[in-house]
This record gives C-alpha cells, sequence and structure tokens, in this order.
C-alpha cells in the first residue's frame, strides 16, 4: 500500500523497530452503488478475563480515489472499490491476534485484544500497527460512510472525490483526523471531493483540521482535541442550497473556523471577499475552557457559548427580505473569557431563499442596511467588545459596574441610570435592530463604524481611528447611601439624554 503522508505510522520510541516488524494483508472488495453503505470500524476487545501486558496500537485510516470507474456485471455498472488492511507488529502471535471480518452489508470490523497475557513482563511493550486504506471508484456514489477508530488517526488525501449522498461519520478515539487544506488563501478549488449531504466529525483527544464543505450538515465534536477547520460553503445538493449547519462543539479544544473565500484574513474589511452563496447559515459554536475564533457567515442564527475562552468573531450576516420573518439572531454567551465581534456589512437576499434554489451566487444587495438583527451579549467578569457596521440602525442598551465606551454617529441616549449597575440605553438611526450587552464586571466597547460606504472612495477596508473621551460618571452604591461609587465610562456624549456629540464638533 501506498503512503501518501506518513502521518501516523511511525512506532513509538518504546515500541520494535521497523526492521524487527511482521506483517499480514487482506484486499476487501466493496461496492459504491446507490442503496449500499460502508461501514468500518477499529475496535479493541475488552473482557474481564483478560491479564498480560496492554498493546499499543498505532496507525491510520486513509481514504483516497482508486483512479477507476467499476465494471458491469450481468448489465448492471457495479462502481466497486476496495478496502485494504495491513496489520504489523513484531511477533507474528502479535500479528495474527487481529482479526479482520466483513459482512454482506458491508460492515468491516478489524479488533484487536486489549492485552496478551504470553508478553514477556520486561522489555518493550506489544505493539500493533494497523494502516487501512479505502479506496473510492471515481464515479460510485453510496448512502452513508461510516469511519469509526479506537487508536487511529484517519486522513484524506488531496485527490479523493467521494460521493456519500446520506451521511459520512467520523469518529476516533485518540487519534487525530487530518484532511486537506486549499493551497492557498487565493486558491478558491476545493482541495478534494466529498459529495455527503450530512458531515458528522468526532474525537475525544485528537486535533480535527482541513477543510470541510457545507453542504446541509457539517457537525463537529471533539472533547480536548483542537478543531481548525476551513469551510467550504457551496454546495449542489437538492436541500443544501437553501439550507446550511455548521455546529462545532468542544470541551477543552481550540475552535478555529474560517472561509477564507469570504474573509480577508487579517485584513480588516467591512466588505466581504466574495459573496457566499445564498443559504439559510445557521451557525452555533460551544466551548467550556477552548479558545473560540471563527469567521463564519450567518442568517438566522448564530450561537456563541464559552464559559472561561475567550470569542473572537468575524461575522457576516446575511439577512432575509421583508416577505419572510426578516430576523436575524445573534448570541454570545462567556462568563469570564474576553468578548470580540467584528461585524462586517450585511447581504440581503431580495427573495425568499427557501424558495429560490437559484440563488446561489445572486440575488443580494446591501441597500437596506443592517436593521433587523436580535443580538445579544453577555459575560460575568469579561471584557465585551462589539464592532457593528455603520447600516446598523436600531436601539441598544448595555449593562455593567465597568467601563462603558459608546462610539458612532446619530446616537441619541435616551435612559441611563445612577445605580450599580450602570445601565445606558439608546437609538441610532431608524431600524429594528436590537442589541443588549451584559458584563457583571468587566468593561463594555459598543463601536457603530463611521465609515460611509456609499462613498465611491470607500472600500470599507480603511484604517479606523479610535478616539474616545473617558468621563467617570459617580454613582451611589444601594447599601451604602452615602458613599460613591465610580463607573468610569468611556461613553463619548454632551448630555447624558440628548445627542452624542460628533467626532470633531465643539
Amino acid at each position: 500500500m501506498g503512503d501518501e503522508s506518513g502521518v501516523g505510522l511511525q512506532p513509538c520510541s518504546n515500541c520494535l523497530r521497523p526492521l524487527q516488524i511482521t506483517s499480514s494483508f487482506k484486499k476487501l472488495k466493496v461496492i459504491f452503488n446507490r442503496g449500499y453503505n460502508l461501514n468500518i470500524e477499529q475496535k479493541v476487545e475488552r473482557n474481564d478475563r483478560q491479564e498480560g501486558r496492554e498493546l499499543h496500537i498505532s496507525g491510520r485510516l486513509d481514504v483516497r480515489s482508486s483512479g477507476e470507474t467499476g465494471t458491469t456485471l450481468l448489465g448492471q455498472h457495479l462502481n466497486t472499490g476496495r478496502v485494504e488492511v495491513e496489520i504489523a507488529s513484531g511477533d507474528v502471535r502479535l500479528t495474527t491476534a487481529t482479526s479482520i471480518h466483513k459482512t454482506d452489508q458491508q460492515v468491516i470490523t478489524i479488533s484487536t485484544p486489549f492485552a496478551v497475557n504470553w508478553w514477556d513482563a520486561d522489555g518493550p511493550r506489544p505493539c500493533v500497527m494497523i494502516h487501512i486504506v479505502v479506496y473510492a471508484p471515481l464515479r460510485g456514489g453510496i448512502d452513508t460512510l461510516v469511519l469509526k477508530v479506537a487508536n487511529l488517526d484517519i486522513s484524506f488525501a488531496k485527490s479523493l472525490k467521494l460521493y456519500a449522498v446520506g451521511t459520512t461519520i467520523i469518529t476516533t478515539e485518540s487519534g487525530k483526523i487530518h484532511v486537506p487544506f486549499p493551497k492557498s488563501r487565493t486558491d478558491e478549488k476545493s482541495p478534494y471531493t466529498l459529495q455527503s449531504r450530512q458531515i458528522i466529525v468526532n474525537t475525544s483527544s485528537g486535533d480535527i483540521e482541513g477543510w470541510f464543505p457545507l453542504h446541509h450538515l457539517l457537525k463537529i465534536q471533539s472533547k480536548s482535541g483542537n478543531v481548525l477547520v476551513e469551510v467550504g460553503l457551496e454546495s449542489t445538493f437538492l436541500d443544501s442550497t437553501t439550507h446550511a449547519n455548521l455546529f462545532v462543539e468542544t470541551i477543552s479544544g481550540t475552535i478555529g473556523i474560517s472561509a477564507q473565500s469570504v474573509f480577508y484574513g487579517n485584513i480588516w474589511c467591512r466588505r466581504p471577499k466574495k459573496q457566499p452563496p445564498a443559504r439559510d447559515y445557521v451557525v452555533e459554536l460551544t466551548t467550556v475552557t477552548g479558545i473560540i475564533d471563527a469567521h463564519v457567515v450567518m442568517a438566522s442564527r448564530g450561537v456563541f457559548h464559552s464559559t472561561t475562552g475567550d470569542v473572537s468573531l468575524e461575522v457576516l450576516p446575511l439577512l432575509f427580505s421583508s416577505r419572510g420573518d426578516g430576523q436575524s439572531r445573534l448570541e454570545t454567551v462567556v462568563k469570564s473569557g474576553l468578548t470580540s465581534i467584528y461585524m462586517l456589512e450585511p447581504l440581503l437576499c431580495n427573495v425568499p431563499c427557501i424558495k429560490d434554489a437559484s440563488l446561489m451566487m445572486t440575488g443580494f444587495n446591501n441597500s437596506l442596511g443592517l436593521t433587523r438583527l436580535q443580538s445579544y451579549h453577555q459575560s460575568i467578569g469579561g471584557h465585551i467588545k462589539v464592532e457593528y457596521p455603520q447600516s446598523w440602525a436600531g436601539e441598544f442598551s448595555t449593562e455593567t459596574c465597568g467601563k462603558v465606551s459608546l462610539e458612532g454617529q446619530s446616537i441619541i441616549i435616551t435612559h441611563s441610570n445612577q445605580g450599580v449597575p450602570g445601565i445606558v440605553g439608546g437609538l441610532k438611526s431608524q431600524g429594528t435592530s436590537t442589541v443588549g450587552i451584559k458584563s457583571n464586571s468587566g468593561d463594555v466597547a459598543l463601536h457603530f463604524d463611521e465609515t460611509d460606504d456609499s462613498s465611491p472612495a470607500s472600500t470599507g477596508c480603511t484604517a479606523r481611528d479610535v478616539e474616545v473621551t473617558h468621563v467617570a460618571i459617580p454613582t451611589r452604591v444601594a447599601d451604602e447611601p452615602n458613599s460613591l461609587y465610580f463607573c468610569d465610562s468611556g461613553i463619548d456624549w454632551k448630555n447624558i439624554a440628548g445627542l452624542l456629540t460628533p467626532r470633531g464638533a465643539v
């Protein structure tokens, strides 16, 4: 079997060296036609009677294209592929201890015992290396593909063309999942092909890295592994031309999501590099202690939760026309981490996307601005910084005992209090958007971009000059009526109930 990258095939330092290895090899024929499924599982057999030295199992599962187009049998075209399994170890008894079984339903199971009681108690530990390669035909399409391994890494080849029309499930307990990234940020070509309406990826401790297409559902979960994923937004599936759901969840792993076809990367720009397909994007990213750093397109809903990790977002809102519900909802909840949100100017889908699958790359304008976004940002002890585009219009409110910074044009302060926590609310322009920001003790910054995007000279990518006047506002502490509590507020205003002073005004 050819080896493309060598990932997961190096023996550990405590195992036997390659020159001492004996191996066995098995080739299994599989069919990639509609109506067929393929399920490959590598597992460790455990029972109460097992004693002795625990086996160390390593290796990799590769998925590649075979380059073949199938065969014709009795007038029926069969898209035939194959699964090759190689088992290697330093002892022939270890090699034969791993069993391979295939059912008529194309369920392939590779089983290795958890421990062997005949291995020496001293010296190198018993090791088994397993290499599984799935060769998919060029034009084959099965209903469901399941890859489930306990100890192996999983990788996709760059030349892969895989069609698992219904669902693809990729699961590993301790191994990594690595699929190709695009060659560069300017490369708009998909690094490989995975046509699957639903893609579900799970690890316990391994990292998940690479490019994944978002057709109808992309769901990624990891306990302690990091998730660093580039998302491809284009799809030709029938239902996926109108709906796209991205769900990512970790416990302690970092979540990094990007869409380089849409965003400029490190350049702060209010306009997307390229319009995404017009679909209802629902995004939910959740972690407990990990960091969230995401560049995402959202339509009807975006939810981002972290307990102690920081959340940094760049968001492109896609809004639906007045013939639909017209509401988009954004929510961030962070207990003790920092929250930073940078929002681009919205794209408006002119006709209901759910009824017109032809709107893959058309049907947008941005003339109405960000007038129908309902957003809420909450933190207990972390700072919150939210930067909305100039076209945002609606009602805002902030609540915190920390500093409050407001910046933007045409802002009217409608209410405030002198208690603890301090509450400030107001309006900007005419619209039905709402934003509520609440932090128990962290600072709050709400900035509206002042770039005039209607100007022909404006690209929305110019550097922004931040200038904030800090004012200390005394407020009484409820439990101590004779004392004063100073919330050092960065509100750039002339009158608490009047119009915010424009920058440069006298």
